[in-house]
């Protein structure tokens, strides 16, 4: 097996967004999810995974609140997701955010 550590950002995200799909053949660790308000208010963002087998969505973050000027840590304290081909994780922000997202592909 090959680990490769990746990464995926998405900006100005205002929008149902897809940020990362896991590819064939592949496993994905999530190590980092942070979510950056750009807006220059307060706003909120919601994070989804949309699992391939059955099409289940379920929330990991559902309307969190993110001050002007702060961002948001989806992931701490060690805190992993683990997502299986074809999952696709999705933020959706009610003011413009900056999302990046770090992860571990085992192949």
């Amino acid at each position: 097996m090959a680990n490769t550590f990746i990464n995926k950002a998405a900006a100005s995200v205002t929008t149902i967004t897809t940020i990362y799909t896991v590819p064939a053949a592949t496993t994905s660790v999530v190590t980092g999810l942070n979510i950056a308000n750009t807006a220059g208010s307060d706003t909120t963002a919601t994070v989804t995974i949309v699992k391939s087998v059955g099409s289940v969505t379920a929330l990991i973050v559902s309307s969190t609140p993110i001050p002007a000027n702060s961002n948001l840590a989806v992931l701490s304290n060690n805190n992993r997701l683990v997502l299986m081909t074809g999952d696709v994780l999705k933020v959706t922000a009610a003011g413009s955010c900056d999302v990046f997202l770090s992860a571990m592909e085992v192949t």
